[in-house]
């Protein structure tokens, strides 16, 4: 996160030099009112200009398949009125400063990974528990209904304007060398994960959690500095991982979340019109859109580590049942935590199970 003035004024130093660039090369996008905070004016065609900063490449799917529909969904709806300008690949802020990005006015929206900034959003770190949902597209629908229920977990994003909010597809165990079919057989064994959440059952299994970057992975594995890693399907495809492992487990371990975050000054400077026209389009709809991504890109990866020769082994009941033991030992704690903090946990993890078994 962007922890000082130093750091927010390195980040903005950067946008107006990308901006007067792009002005000066006479492109035809409209960079006029780039940053937030009421420089635009009216409600005429093309009035409203922003920036849209990320951390995914711009070969990614989640620039290529959601930002990018998301950007020409927004001008259409507005009738060319929202011009809005990607940064992907972590042009204007790192990936764990995406959301004081967006809320500071260093760029205009911003999208990332939640748990990049582990204990900033503790209620919405519900859908990174195990066996929370099967689909990316319901996890994103279930995220979203605790969004709209819980005016504690809007409170994460009181400072900002959430343009979307969602998961990925189920998360599962991938592993070199050693196969895992029981939860003995993680005993000893060095696991990359992905947050402090599934940190908590790692550790209950005997396992050494160990905390890298997905771009430090694939050479983690090769290397055998890690014995596995935890993580949605797509990951072995976006991050070459079906080249080194050699076994999935699946059994729907836990999901990734993600947010899109608009900075408030910039939202309330569109007139009422425009922000439903954008409503339209992002929201639910955006969040239920990039779930559905994620599971597309899922089975892709599948069919890769596949055709590479991994071996996969999905839980069955009985398994089912000896991993619950450990894994809701993690959940357990995930409430006690937030309870302390006077949060509702148990009622917002109750009532998304509910929502996943209907």
């Amino acid at each position: 996160m962007l922890k000082t003035f130093d750091k927010k004024w390195s980040y903005a130093v950067v946008l107006s030099a990308a901006m007067f660039s792009l002005t000066a090369c006479g492109g035809d996008t409209d960079v006029e009112g780039e940053t937030s905070g009421g420089e635009n004016e009216g409600g005429e065609a093309g009035e409203f200009s922003y920036d849209f900063s990320h951390m995914f490449p711009s070969s990614h799917v989640m620039e290529t398949d959601v930002v990018t529909p998301f950007i020409e969904d927004v001008n259409e709806a507005t009738n060319g009125g929202v011009d809005i300008t990607s940064y992907p690949g972590a042009q204007l802020a790192e990936p764990d400063a995406q959301y004081e990005a967006a809320a500071t006015s260093v760029a205009d929206m911003g999208f990332s990974v939640h748990s990049y900034t582990p204990g900033q959003f503790p209620l919405t770190s519900v859908m990174e528990q195990p066996f929370m949902a099967s689909t990316g597209a319901e996890g994103s629908d279930i995220l979203w209904d605790l969004y709209e229920e819980f005016p504690e977990i809007q409170a994460e994003y009181d400072d900002v304007e959430v343009l979307w909010i969602g998961t990925s597809e189920p998360g599962q165990i991938y592993t070199v060398d050693q196969q895992v079919t029981s939860v003995e057989d993680l005993e000893g064994m060095r696991m990359r994960s992905p947050s402090p959440e599934v940190n908590k059952w790692l550790e209950a299994a005997g396992a050494t959690p160990v905390t890298m970057s997905m771009n430090e992975t694939y050479e983690a594995l090769e290397r055998g500095t890690v014995d596995g890693t935890v993580g949605p399907y797509h990951t072995l495809l976006d991050y070459s991982l079906q080249e080194v492992i050699d076994y999935v487990t699946v059994g729907d371990f836990y999901m990734t979340t993600f947010f899109a975050v608009m900075n408030q000054g910039a939202w309330d400077e569109m007139d009422e019109e425009t922000q439903g026209q954008v409503e339209d389009v992002a929201k639910r709809e955006m969040s239920v859109h990039l779930g559905e991504m994620m599971d597309e890109r899922g089975e892709e990866a599948i069919e890769a580590a596949e055709e590479a020769g991994a071996e996969f082994y999905e839980l069955d009941e009985a398994d089912q049942e000896e991993w619950e033991e450990y894994l809701l030992t993690g959940v357990e704690e995930w409430i006690k935590e937030r309870e302390a903090e006077g949060l509702p946990a148990q009622e917002v993890y109750d009532y998304a199970e509910s929502l996943g078994d209907e």
